[in-house]
């Protein structure tokens, strides 16, 4: 992300899929957060028949579920699931609510959340500072509130974005933005 605007996960993650549908037919997404290392090889990247969740536990959090209906760190949605939840909010700017904001999305349409076993879906979270311009977001328990009067106009369908650049790597397309 470009710009001196707040950092905004889930607008780059609309990106991301966005800009992938127009070089491939993918049918699997995972959503994957930056500073999260998977110990078990045994924890499959692949989408189920319902959205999953592939972060059961974390070394920081002694290897349990951050909280009740914890839907972020990793998770895998087909195309189809994730069109039909018309993908994240664009309205999370700085840190946090964007996963919460999925979740209802997915529990509004019907889906309910799988996520592997426990000793399988561990992963170490690498320790680092918050990064300037990702404070927490002091309108995230509003906006969560408004989920269902928003969801279906605040989305893949009104992510508008500047383009700047598109870098084919070996193992990672580098695809920079501004908001």
């Amino acid at each position: 992300q470009a710009g001196n605007t707040k950092f905004n996960r889930a607008k780059l993650l609309n990106v991301g899929y966005l800009e992938a549908i127009k070089e491939a037919n993918w049918d699997c997404f995972i959503f994957h957060d930056v500073d999260l290392v998977p110990e078990n090889d045994f924890n499959i990247y692949m989408c189920d028949r319902q959205p999953k969740h592939l972060v059961v536990g974390r070394n920081n959090t002694g290897y349990r579920l951050r909280y009740q209906g914890y839907f972020g760190g990793v998770t895998a949605l087909t195309r189809d699931q994730f069109s039909k939840v018309n993908g994240f909010s664009n309205n999370y700017w700085g840190w946090g609510g964007e996963d919460d904001d999925l979740r209802i999305r997915v529990e509004m349409q019907k889906m309910r959340v799988v996520r592997p076993s426990p000793d399988v879906a561990r992963y170490t979270m690498i320790f680092h500072k918050r990064d300037h311009g990702n404070e927490e977001n002091g309108e995230r328990m509003k906006l969560l509130r408004q989920v269902s009067r928003t969801w279906k106009t605040d989305g893949l369908n009104s992510c508008s974005y500047k383009l700047l650049s598109v870098e084919h790597n070996p193992l990672y397309i580098n695809i920079t933005v501004d908001f």
